[in-house]
């Protein structure tokens, strides 16, 4: 967080800083993941049960929907068992069959996850029952830097940026902030509950109604049944509401992105987590920057 701030010239004496608030940037977990237990008993080297674990803005409803109407028997969970889903260790018959399930995510990349997540989030907080909610907490009559900027305006998103890595308490308790944060948090999650990893992870979201199931066959082949791996029609699709971007959002954080400038460089290294295992453009831009 201090290394973006810097890239926008953010000193940290300007910062609001809630250390705890921008460590669940890393760490945050959706729970409401898919589960199937199959016929076989399990071994060590064959899984008895599958989990879809969820990551926000990486298709999730679309494939948790796929998930239950393709495969027999599967069902939604909760993941840290919380919530009105089913707890999921309860599902696959207890905590000593988690280290036999197959786990597995998809993501994509980090900068249009952000991207997108930004778009939903404006699309979430400007709903009515959201306005509503945020009037009850005086918090209309207090609005965020960002929101005095108009929809779909190039300098909104820019100083969304700003006002997300100076971490105002307004912004941090809005839930749907957590729809920008990085897709590390499955990891973290993972190993601190259940010391377990993933098996496997599809690393876009693109042509996924056939990767998919492709990939759940190469990742989970002795645990699903065949009908996991069949390709999905476009009509099973689901696209978001936010998709239409009526309101600009998503176009405007599209070009600040393709200026390459200093809101760039900060989100690049905003998701360094997120892009530590590849070479990218941010990388490059990041170093061309300080080597200069």
């Amino acid at each position: 967080m201090k290394l973006a701030r810097q890239e926008l010239g953010l000193q940290n004496k300007d910062a609001d800083f809630y250390p705890k608030r921008h460590k669940q940037f890393w760490t945050h977990w959706p729970q409401r993941g898919v589960a199937y237990v199959s016929n076989s008993t399990g071994s060590n080297s064959l899984p008895s049960s599958f989990l879809h674990s969820p990551i926000w803005k990486c298709a999730n409803d679309d494939i948790r929907k796929n998930l239950v109407k393709h495969i027999p028997n599967a069902k939604e969970v909760s993941i840290y068992c919380s919530g009105r889903f089913e707890c999921w260790p309860d599902v696959i018959g207890g905590m000593e069959n988690i280290q036999h399930a197959c786990i597995v995510a998809v993501v994509r990349d980090p900068i249009s996850h952000f991207l997108s997540a930004y778009n939903e989030y404006e699309v979430r907080l400007n709903a009515k029952k959201t306005m509503k909610d945020r009037s009850k907490s005086d918090m209309l009559a207090h609005p965020l830097n960002f929101e005095r900027f108009a929809f779909g305006e190039e300098k909104r998103f820019e100083q969304f940026i700003v006002d997300f890595l100076t971490a105002p308490n307004e912004l941090f308790g809005e839930n749907e902030i957590h729809h920008v944060y990085s897709m590390t948090g499955i990891l973290e999650g993972l190993n601190r509950k259940y010391q377990r990893q993933l098996d496997g992870y599809l690393p876009s979201l693109h042509n996924l109604e056939k990767k998919y199931p492709a990939f759940l066959k190469e990742t989970c082949p002795h645990v699903l049944p065949e009908s996991a791996f069949e390709s999905w029609k476009e009509d099973e699709r689901y696209h978001h509401p936010s998709e239409a971007d009526k309101a600009g959002f998503r176009a405007a954080a599209n070009s600040v992105w393709k200026k390459r400038g200093p809101e760039s460089r900060a989100l690049c290294v905003l998701r360094a987590m997120d892009y530590m295992l590849a070479t990218t453009s941010c990388l490059l831009m990041i170093f061309a920057k300080t080597s200069t």
